[in-house]
């Protein structure tokens, strides 16, 4: 299997789509050349604007937040004690953001159906959660299998999982968190997000009502954004 990977020395969790890039903040003075020799047309940021002022990225981007749930306090740390408190505490936060941040997923997708804008690279701050949500809808909303979604998004796991981040499992442990707990929050479990999904599709009877309705797409922009990455080379910005 070809590996979708582009092999950055900061952001390790850089894919073609279907991943989760990391924050384009991580990316070394060395990595710009290869990252602008992409030809990337767009760069849709996903964190909070207290995030991007205090990380701010390297390229001019669209900011569209997703509001998401606020970031544990030492109270709420303390309490999470198995891995599956701490997988838990994702699938909250993924059920938050379906329902706040429905406008933003509907704006998110609607710019990406500007071929104009294409290439495109769409990042939060651990490319992980807000990313790897918005990723697999709109994967589900261009057909693409349940099953593939949700092997794309444990991906994650090799490219970003616990292996590779026990700097912030030391930190999370540190504000009174069970390691085994860290561990449940930084990895990709594929039960929460196949879970998340069948709730959106159990709620709004599938991606195309959830984006039509309180996402706010029009229905011909959501046809135009299927017609522009779906059959269009990777490396123009869709799937094949």
């Amino acid at each position: 299997m070809v590996s979708r990977r582009v092999p950055f020395a900061g952001a390790l969790n850089f894919r073609d789509i279907g991943g989760y890039p990391d924050s384009l903040h991580f990316l070394t003075p060395d990595d710009l050349p290869v990252f602008d020799a992409l030809d990337i047309r767009a760069i849709y940021d996903l964190r909070r604007s207290a995030e991007l002022a205090r990380h701010p990225g390297p390229r001019e981007h669209v900011h569209v937040e997703l509001r998401h749930r606020d970031p544990l306090d030492p109270g709420e740390s303390a309490r999470l004690a198995t891995r599956l408190d701490g997988e838990r505490w994702l699938l909250a936060d993924y059920r938050g953001m379906l329902a706040d941040a429905a406008t933003s997923f509907g704006e998110l997708f609607s710019r990406l159906a500007n071929p104009g804008r294409l290439p495109a690279v769409i990042h939060c701050l651990g490319g992980k959660d807000r990313t790897g949500l918005a990723i697999a809808l709109l994967l589900t909303a261009l057909g693409v299998p349940r099953q593939a979604v949700l092997d794309d998004y444990q991906l994650t796991n090799d490219y970003r999982g616990v292996a590779h981040s026990s700097d912030v499992v030391e930190l999370f442990v540190r504000s009174g968190m069970a390691p085994e707990a860290a561990k449940g929050l930084l990895g990709a479990p594929r039960w929460v997000m196949a879970r998340a999904l069948d709730e959106l599709d159990d709620t709004h009877a599938g991606i195309e009502d959830y984006l039509l309705g309180p996402g706010g797409m029009r229905p011909a922009t959501l046809a135009a954004l299927r017609t522009v990455l779906v059959g269009r080379s990777p490396h123009r910005g869709g799937l094949q």
